[in-house]
């Protein structure tokens, strides 16, 4: 996949300014796909070359105008082809996994401290996670086809973070017990 492809289906919902789509890029697909606001603004302009998407200025009275971008047919086109490609597994670059691997050699004590922080992140997360799926989606079976979408992703969001609190736990009884 690429940013393009992110920006793409998230020009689906609605015509979006670069600076409104960095912003809802941060809050939705920017959990699973990174991007800064300045990969964002330049691959809006290589998909407006390419005529994937158009931009439109909008005159504003009292701030400067802005340009607003919407997918375009072939855009639209582009994105369903890209659709019907078959994925591939994502590769895992897990440093914490890595470090794990010096135990015996390492300090326990080091190591549990950063399993701790990074469980603190998962709660967090799942509470963020938990919080938007409460807000958003009540009731998943009444969605329609495109929200159905979004709740799987989240779906897929929340299980990850409690499988990933489930292993933090483990872990840290785990090196609970390590010799010191």
């Amino acid at each position: 996949m690429a940013l393009s492809h992110a920006i793409l289906v998230s020009l689906l919902d609605r015509p979006q300014s670069g600076y409104d789509l960095a912003k809802r890029f941060d809050q939705t697909v920017g959990y699973f796909w990174n991007a800064s606001h300045q990969q964002i603004y330049r691959e809006l302009h290589k998909l407006s070359e390419a005529g994937l998407v158009r931009p439109a200025e909008l005159t504003q009275a009292d701030r400067p105008n802005r340009i607003v971008y919407s997918l375009t047919e072939g855009g639209e086109a582009h994105l369903h082809d890209w659709v019907d490609e078959p994925t591939t597994a994502p590769n895992v670059k897990e440093e914490l996994l890595v470090k794990l691997f010096a135990l015996g050699t390492a300090d326990p004590a080091a190591l549990a401290q950063e399993v701790g922080r990074r469980l603190a992140f998962h709660q967090d997360r799942l509470a963020r996670y938990e919080a938007v799926m409460a807000e958003y989606y009540p009731d998943p079976d009444s969605l329609p086809p495109r929200k159905q979408g979004h709740y799987l992703g989240l779906r897929m969001g929340v299980l990850l973070e409690r499988s990933l609190i489930d292993w933090c736990r483990e872990a840290e009884a785990v090196l609970a017990q390590a010799p010191r």
